[in-house]
């Protein structure tokens, strides 16, 4: 009599979202936006073969294809960092001609680089309801880091023409 081998491994790349994580008051709370955050770098670390996680990199115009308008990216990008999901372990830099460089990231709920770090999972310190929506209004309220740090209210557009010092336009 043969008996059947029973296969239990999924034969595609996938991430497991445990139970606990799932529950949690920081996941309950996590904004749309910021959802689509992780979802998108979760693909990207699939398409690595789960083994990036750190170095996962994730360029604005990746998450525009993700459904995520670009003025939302930063924010949800902020909210799931300050909820614990996500760590950036590099900032990028603006793209200019051929001279790029990615944001990195880091899924805190998946295992780190080459499977050999444990996941730090610090959205477990999001202990109350109260709390993830405290941070969530707080990042919201929050003005982004990247036009704070330069001092400014809106973003600069690449190209833009500065207006001369004394305050004239040629031709006026």
């Amino acid at each position: 009599m043969s008996v059947k081998k029973r296969r239990n491994s999924i034969g595609q790349q996938f991430i497991a979202h445990r139970r606990d994580m799932r529950e949690s008051p920081a996941w309950r709370h996590l904004p749309d936006n910021a959802r689509r955050i992780l979802d998108r770098l979760e693909l990207e670390h699939m398409r690595h073969g789960s083994a990036e996680n750190g170095r996962l990199p994730c360029t604005y115009a990746d998450f525009e294809k993700a459904g995520i308008r670009r003025k939302s990216i930063a924010l949800a990008i902020r909210q799931c960092a300050g909820l614990g999901f996500l760590e950036v372990t590099r900032q990028g830099r603006r793209s200019i001609a051929e001279f790029r460089t990615p944001s990195l990231y880091r899924l805190t709920y998946v295992h780190g680089t080459g499977r050999s770090q444990a996941p730090t999972d610090e959205w477990q310190r999001i202990s109350t309801d109260e709390h993830a929506v405290a941070v969530v209004a707080a990042l919201k309220a929050a003005p982004s880091r990247d036009l704070e740090s330069r001092g400014e209210n809106a973003p600069r557009t690449v190209g833009a023409r500065t207006p001369p010092a004394h305050g004239r336009h040629k031709g006026r």
